[in-house]
């Protein structure tokens, strides 16, 4: 794991990896679903910077969800 920030994108790409790997179909479906990686003010997010507000089944947003708790363990803050 690099020491480095990673930019907004960063989150999305690797959500769209591990959903293409877990969920099936194409890592262009899941970025289209979990969307913009929105970045926020760490005064007011401590815990991590940045949120996503994919869109989708029921049973796709129960799969970002899951994702995303892994990534943000990994990547909590996005620089940008």
């Amino acid at each position: 794991m690099s020491d480095s920030i990673p930019t907004p994108s960063t989150p999305r790409d690797i959500l769209a990896e591990i959903l293409t790997g877990a969920a099936g179909s194409k890592a262009a479906k899941w970025r289209k679903a979990v969307g913009e990686v929105e970045k926020l003010s760490l005064a007011f997010n401590i815990r991590t910077n940045w949120a996503i507000h994919p869109t989708g089944s029921p049973a796709d947003l129960a799969a970002i969800d899951k994702a995303a708790e892994v990534v943000r363990a990994a990547h909590p803050y996005v620089a940008g």
